[in-house]
């Protein structure tokens, strides 16, 4: 299994590090993008009919092979065709270096599992994992670790850290036991239940805007679950998770109505695909078809449970809850062929761009009182 292990590190470094995102490829993705992902990944690239591309989940894989892969061959039984045969390899290429771009926070990652005997007094590094064969190995599409069921070794987890924006980070860690966190190759994190706290360690340190090594190795007592929990954060800026539960066990998720306008593109039950849901601060949810130009319904006391399409990466429906408001069924937008070009919150309203049979055309959605809404034509 090392040997294997080895290879696969090789390979993996190999084609990852082969993919040079220069100006000019992204440029031809995010154009390949517009004309045609965007319909069912958001033009924000955070989903619709299809999944996110820029959240932690990657059912299909998220290497830049991985992503190659699903463009040019389509995955079976989803609305995601090959396009092999439709764009160049180099145009393919650029869409998934333009998709890579956009990534932020933990990716790829692999969580292999050690017997506890060999590690006993000695200090966990990379080199003590290299010199032994691991009793289990998995690549998370979820991209933070956890175990399903109880805790009893040691674990490694090895990943990339896409980070956006260059500046100081540094790891949040509890849970007990013992733990190292290393980035590109240098230990940034130690602690031990075992030891004096002076041995312990928490260093801030510097992150350029790019692609790096993080390798988290742990180990606490036998338990039921796993206690530990780290997540990296900017100082003065944003926290990624590193740990986390399994998305494969239907974790409940529900979208409800906040202090601005929200935008939800899941598929929704009973609605066509490119169906946007504006959540209101008023509490209402407006349900706008931007194929046909057409508000479809709309409902008060509102709120969207996304948790039957978490197992299957958004190939079943959301649900939309709620009092449904009669009458709400009109015609925003008159004309033949629509095109959503994009959409924006701003304070407590929605606004949303589209060409009209060629034309640019702009409406606006905001609440009214305290349960309705106005759609209006800029």
């Amino acid at each position: 299994m090392k040997n294997h292990f080895l290879s696969f590190l090789f390979i993996y470094s190999l084609v990852f590090c082969s993919t040079v995102r220069t100006f000019a490829s992204l440029q031809r993705g995010q154009e390949i993008y517009s004309q045609i992902c965007v319909t069912c990944h958001g033009p924000n690239l955070d989903g619709g009919i299809g999944p996110s591309l820029v959240d932690a989940y990657w059912k299909h894989g998220d290497t830049s092979e991985a992503i190659m892969h699903s463009i040019s061959k389509g995955i079976v039984g989803t609305e995601m065709i090959a396009y092999e045969y439709v764009y160049s390899e180099e145009d393919r290429q650029a869409v998934t270096d333009f998709i890579l771009d956009k990534q932020e926070g933990n990716r790829q990652t692999l969580r292999s599992f050690y017997a506890r005997d060999y590690f006993k007094g000695k200090r966990l590094s990379p080199e003590l994992f290299d010199s032994v064969e691991s009793s289990s190995q998995e690549i998370l599409p979820e991209n933070f670790l956890y175990t399903k069921r109880m805790f009893d070794g040691v674990l490694r987890g090895q990943s990339k850290l896409f980070i956006k924006q260059a500046g100081k980070y540094r790891f949040n860690i509890g849970g007990g036991g013992r733990t190292s966190i290393w980035v590109n190759g240098e230990e940034m994190h130690y602690t031990n239940d075992q030891e004096k706290k002076n041995t312990h360690f928490n260093k801030d340190f510097h992150l350029e805007k790019g692609v790096h090594n993080l390798e988290v190795l742990h180990e606490e007592p036998t338990s039921f679950s796993m206690r530990f929990y780290a997540r990296l954060q900017q100082v003065d800026g944003g926290t990624w998770m590193l740990t986390g539960k399994s998305l494969e066990g239907n974790t409940p998720k529900i979208v409800r109505p906040g202090t601005e306008a929200k935008v939800v593109r899941k598929w929704i039950e009973g609605l066509p695909p490119r169906t946007l849901l504006v959540l209101l601060p008023n509490q209402v949810m407006v349900a706008y078809d931007s194929a046909s130009g057409q508000v479809l319904k709309a409902w008060k006391s509102a709120l969207i449970n996304q948790t039957p399409s978490l197992d299957s990466r958004s190939q079943n429906e959301s649900v939309a809850k709620g009092q449904e408001i009669s009458g709400a069924q009109q015609t925003v937008l008159q004309g033949q062929e629509f095109s959503l070009k994009s959409y924006e919150t701003s304070g407590d309203s929605l606004f949303i761009s589209t060409l009209v049979d060629g034309v640019q055309k702009r409406i606006k959605v905001s609440p009214d009182g305290s349960d309705s809404f106005s759609i209006s034509v800029q």
